[in-house]
């Protein structure tokens, strides 16, 4: 029964965010308010899919699914589902919805296609220490992905209206500006959580490893992340980068994150070997 019902939710959760980003991409195209309607409620379905399945993994491994690099995947984009909807608020017309449950369903597809529900914590990383630095850091992660979606979308509308092509984009996405203050808004509440992550986990490694920081190539793949969205931050609000600039930033350091998460920390990191 449990093996079942796993399985049943494992691939019912990206297929939902799959027709809910199909639907919101038919009202992306043509602003009907009945296709809103339904991509809003298949997106919520697709949520609480997701969130029966960690659940569901949670009960059958005994600890909060955050051991394997894929269960890590899952729980920070069902992160970035709720997150984003605070972050980057949409009372208007729901324009970025494809983007949204489209990033999910990839995201959520790539980590069912391999996720493990055996993985296994250590013994001595079974402690609400190493939770907390685990999830702080995932929700950091679904910020980043935050910014990373109205980014990418930002670079969208400004390519065309660059080229003096206003047209499927300009007449269907935020402004630029609203898109900027999102992104940015999203990357502080990013840097908080991550900084909270790093702090817990010198706590985590003092106790697991006997000390606070190795050179290790996942930490130090993290740190760089930290610097350089903190580097993002400091040249928004002190130097005045905007626009463009600060949206290329944003995207490249998301895609260094999954980089780090699928290569490595699976094939290069010694200290987060439990999570491959």
């Amino acid at each position: 029964m449990g093996e079942t019902m796993i399985l049943l939710l494992r691939w019912l959760s990206p297929l939902t965010y799959l027709i809910s980003s199909v639907v919101f991409y038919r009202y992306f195209s043509n602003r009907d308010l009945q296709d809103l309607k339904l991509a809003r409620m298949l997106d919520r379905l697709a949520i609480f899919i997701h969130f029966l399945f960690l659940s569901w993994l949670t009960f059958l491994t005994g600890h909060l699914p955050l051991a394997g690099t894929f269960q890590a995947i899952s729980t920070f984009m069902f992160f970035f589902a709720i997150l984003n909807k605070v972050i980057v608020p949409e009372k208007k017309d729901y324009s970025l919805g494809f983007f949204y449950s489209g990033l999910l369903f990839l995201l959520q597809a790539l980590s069912m296609f391999y996720i493990s529900e055996t993985t296994e914590l250590p013994v001595v990383l079974k402690n609400v220490v190493f939770e907390v630095h685990v999830a702080l850091n995932l929700i950091g992660y679904a910020a980043y992905s935050s910014s990373f979606l109205v980014s990418f979308v930002y670079l969208l509308l400004f390519h065309e209206i660059k080229s003096n092509k206003l047209g499927y984009f300009y007449d269907r996405l935020p402004s630029l500006a609203y898109l900027e203050i999102s992104s940015i808004r999203a990357v502080v509440i990013g840097f908080l959580f991550s900084s909270a992550g790093i702090v817990s986990g010198a706590f985590t490694g003092i106790y697991a490893w006997g000390k606070f920081w190795a050179w290790d190539p996942k930490l130090v793949s993290a740190l760089f992340a930290w610097v350089v969205y903190g580097f993002m931050i400091v040249s928004h609000y002190r130097l005045k980068w905007s626009g463009k600039t600060i949206s290329i930033i944003s995207v490249l350091a998301f895609l260094w994150i999954i980089f780090s998460m699928l290569i490595i920390t699976r094939y290069f990191s010694g200290i987060h070997a439990f999570i491959r």
